[in-house]
């Protein structure tokens, strides 16, 4: 007997209505009827569809309506004794989902979906993908525990995690290297050229940029162990692990970064630097690399610099006294200012944003850097080489010869910089520097140190100012809590209300989203010019501080914590030295 079937089918490839447990659904076909999922006519019909028009079963069976992909799912998850799950009954952790590279989740169709223990579960579109299960225990180094889930479902979270990275893995271009003949010529061995051209490889590496730059990184870590390869970014200054690579992947993945950064791919024992300008979307960015070798293989940090990154005074966290006093500061015709702080607390940052306030066509403005981190128009950047002999003494005497209004110098480390740098402040020119000094009242102390007269430095200083980054409490998710103050020993008095952010997509389920800085802020007054003429130590300037009305770092912190901007761990995590 020949059955007519109900209506054409028209299936092309690439067709939405593509059932991704067809391949295990044939032993199971007398269980469709059985179950009473459908009759014995239906099965016979989508039988000899399958057979004329070469579609698969499952495809069929929902495309003509006999069943839902939800029903056959849950049949087969019955059958083989797998759970099948919405993701809406998950919170995905975005670090984890994206410690699969973009490539690795949409060919696999797979999203992990909570780890325990050693055990990681693995939300996967067809869960006897062994291949899918390889990569997956190369990634997370544990068993994989499968889930069956739609498709459709799995899609719509890879592009909602990992949305505009696609487009900017094609995109990423090399615009501008920076080269040394010598390493250039060394760097043609034949075999290593072609593992870092391969196809998987760069498409590895530009999704390691491309990730990094959609989570705002500053900073790229790829660290060789034992048995893989560690990633982390640095968001928001701290460091947050971002995944692994197999072991074999380390060699290309390290050739082909140090090719763009135009190092010596055949040198491994020494350490390298370099550099290389990029296109990201269209928009410019620079990257410094730098490798070191380690006993596992060479490890890579790469520093990325936005093009656009350059913040106004506006956007630093001053409050408006504060501001005002800064731009009163730094805008006087002559002087030094200072601004200290360890590594990392965006001093850097405040002294670009000082530039770009000073900047006009009537100033003549020069910095000294070590490297150029960021491109001001109209303005002169001089980076210094220790390679060419040029350090930070020796361009600024040859800057003081340029007839600088403004300048600016990256950090004063020795006592020949901080002589000369004094001495052009009280010369006619505007000075802007840090130091690696933890206080305000310190970098007084230090330049006395570095060798200046005592009458130089209370003649030249026009303020000083410590700082620090705290996280910003994310404005999406932010949530008012309840204030215990026996929480915060001697700090409580300062503290009136607390913020936290609960987690969302915005801030990548951290609370946090950007930094803003918190600050110790001083003009010179006379009296201070008197303490440092007479050379008394740090606790009497602070004390005359005190008496000025400048707050301490810490108050400054809290007071941002009772305006909802950031958190009391967050202030005490930087400050604990205080």
């Amino acid at each position: 007997m020949q059955l007519v079937l109900p209506g054409d089918i028209a299936m092309h490839s690439g067709e939405a209505y593509i059932f991704q447990g067809d391949q295990t659904l044939y032993k199971f076909e007398k269980e469709l009827v059985k179950d009473g999922l459908i009759s014995a006519d239906q099965l016979a019909i989508a039988r000899i569809s399958k057979e004329n028009l070469g579609v698969d079963l499952g495809a069929i069976l929902i495309k003509k309506g006999f069943v839902t992909e939800n029903q056959l799912l849950d049949f087969l998850a019955h059958h083989l004794n797998i759970p099948f799950v919405s993701l809406k009954d998950f919170k995905l952790d975005a670090e984890v989902v994206r410690r699969i590279p973009l490539h690795i989740a949409k060919q696999h169709k797979v999203i992990p979906l909570e780890k325990d223990g050693d055990k990681i579960k693995v939300a996967m579109a067809n869960p006897f993908d062994s291949f899918a299960k390889d990569d997956l225990r190369d990634i997370f180094n544990c068993e994989i525990v499968p889930y069956l889930v739609s498709i459709q479902e799995i899609e719509n979270t890879i592009n909602e995690f990992f949305e505009g990275i696609s487009n900017d893995e094609e995109k990423i271009i090399t615009v501008e290297v920076a080269t040394d003949s010598e390493a250039q010529s060394a760097a043609q061995t034949r075999k290593m050229q072609e593992m870092a051209s391969g196809p998987k490889v760069v498409a590895a590496v530009n999704n390691i940029i491309a990730r990094a730059n959609m989570e705002k990184a500053s900073d790229i870590h790829i660290e060789p162990g034992k048995s893989k390869v560690q990633i982390r970014y640095r968001i928001d200054g701290l460091l947050r692990d971002a995944g692994t690579l197999i072991k074999n992947m380390h060699m290309p993945v390290v050739s082909r970064i140090k090719i763009m950064g135009g190092l010596d791919i055949a040198e491994r024992r020494v350490p390298q630097d370099g550099r290389v300008r990029v296109l990201l979307v269209g928009k410019p960015m620079d990257m410094r690399i730098s490798t070191c070798p380690t006993q596992y293989g060479e490890k890579i940090v790469i520093r990325l610099l936005s093009r656009d990154n350059v913040r106004s005074i506006e956007a630093l966290g001053f409050e408006e006294k504060q501001r005002r006093l800064f731009s009163d500061i730094i805008s006087k015709s002559h002087g030094i200012f200072l601004s200290t702080g360890p590594t990392g607390s965006g001093k850097s940052t405040t002294l670009y944003a000082a530039l770009t306030r000073l900047n006009s066509p009537d100033k003549n403005i020069i910095s000294i850097e070590d490297p150029v981190e960021n491109e001001i128009e109209n303005v002169t950047q001089v980076a210094v080489s220790t390679k060419t002999g040029l350090t930070f003494a020796s361009v600024l005497r040859s800057v003081l010869r340029q007839d600088p209004d403004v300048i600016m110098i990256g950090e004063i480390r020795d006592a020949e910089t901080a002589q000369i740098a004094v001495r052009a402040a009280i010369t006619g020119h505007m000075v802007l520097s840090t130091l690696h000094t933890n206080t305000a009242a310190g970098a007084i102390s230090r330049l006395m140190d570095l060798g200046v007269e005592s009458f130089l430095l209370s003649t030249a200083l026009k303020g000083v100012m410590a700082q620090r980054l705290v996280r910003r409490i994310c404005t999406e998710c932010k949530e008012e809590l309840k204030l215990d103050k026996s929480k915060y020993g001697h700090f409580a008095e300062g503290i009136h209300k607390l913020f936290a952010g609960r987690g969302c997509k915005a801030c990548n389920y951290t609370g946090f989203s950007g930094r803003l800085g918190i600050f110790e802020l001083a003009p010179v007054t006379e009296v201070i010019r008197d303490l440092i003429h007479k050379r008394v130590n740090d606790s009497e300037v602070v004390e005359e501080f005190r008496k000025m009305g400048i707050k301490p770092i810490v108050q400054d912190g809290l007071d941002k914590v009772n305006a909802g901007l950031t958190t009391v761990e967050e202030v005490l995590r930087v400050t604990q030295e205080e």
